[in-house]
């Protein structure tokens, strides 16, 4: 273990250079990189309906403090458009879970080997920073939107009441896998590390993707390799979303013996000439070991 938690942590990373702004598909990349952009294409519009959702707590409110039939089918159909709104980022989702596998699985080699891939898949590697960058993204906005899950909740309250109506289109079996969606404060990170999961089933040299893609993109950043503040909080935003994301799935997590570099992350973070603030706090509380009884105190005390 100690041989390769070394290897991984290597000044080798120091020689790969990802050209995130200008590189593009090779043959041997472009079925998969298609598959992925296909998914991808539609990350605007998720972001754009995300940030333009407006809550229904006011006419929900009043429906259940003065119930009329009125006042019912008017915070009805409010929900009716907000849950159409939340079936496109549950879809989404699903449609995520379904092509992060596929590219896994292409850029997974054994510990040896991953840091040559990633510099021979660099198109591949840059779609899976634009999925962390998403993921990462969708996750911050939706923790400024508490009421989306209330409004999901009063949604299959009164679904019962409207189930005759011919304008429903999610109904009561589909509402109850959209509810635990919808209720969880990081909803795109618990999504794309339960199909990450199911990927390091079949092969156990996923989590060599995900502590390759930190360190290099650390190595990068800590080496300026990008004169763009844009591409700087780019690669800074796939680096702690490849950290978050290896934490989810590794039976350790990140934080105790790991084969990423997390205090020279978190150093970079809070040394960084950009506003860093949202991934320092995206890596101590949507991480899934910061807490744990084995995490240093060193890496703790680098918080406070």
């Amino acid at each position: 273990m100690g041989s390769l938690l070394s290897q991984s942590k290597s000044a080798d990373y120091a020689k790969i250079v990802i050209d995130f702004d200008n590189v593009k598909p090779s043959s041997k990349e472009l079925e998969i990189y298609n598959q992925v952009q296909k998914i991808l294409n539609q990350c605007p519009t998720v972001l754009t309906l995300l940030i333009e959702y407006k809550n229904c707590t006011k006419l929900c409110s009043t429906a259940m403090s003065s119930p009329s039939k009125e006042s019912e089918e008017k915070a009805f159909n409010a929900l009716l458009k907000s849950v159409k709104t939340v079936s496109v980022f549950y879809s989404f989702s699903q449609d995520l879970k379904k092509c992060v596998p596929v590219l896994l699985n292409e850029l997974s080699k054994p510990a040896e080997e991953t840091k040559q891939s990633l510099q021979d898949s660099q198109a591949l590697v840059k779609q899976f920073a634009n999925i962390l960058n998403f993921v990462l993204t969708f996750d911050q906005i939706r923790m400024m939107r508490p009421h989306l899950s209330n409004d999901f909740s009063y949604y299959r309250r009164y679904l019962s009441k409207f189930s005759t109506r011919d304008d429903i289109a999610v109904k009561a079996d589909e509402a109850s896998a959209m509810a635990l969606f919808t209720a969880r404060h990081c909803p795109m990170m618990v999504s794309l590390s339960s199909a990450t999961a199911a990927c390091l089933e079949q092969n156990h040299n996923v989590t060599n993707a995900m502590s390759a893609m930190a360190n290099a993109c650390l190595a990068m950043l800590k080496n300026k390799r990008f004169d763009s503040v844009e591409t700087n909080k780019y690669v800074a935003k796939a680096m702690t979303g490849a950290v978050i994301l290896f934490d989810h799935v590794d039976p350790n997590g990140v934080f105790y013996k790991s084969p990423v570099d997390i205090k020279g992350v978190i150093k970079f973070l809070k040394k960084a000439e950009f506003d860093t603030e949202s991934l320092l706090a995206t890596i101590r509380f949507s991480s899934k070991h910061f807490k744990d009884d084995n995490t240093p105190s060193s890496i703790v005390d680098m918080f406070q």
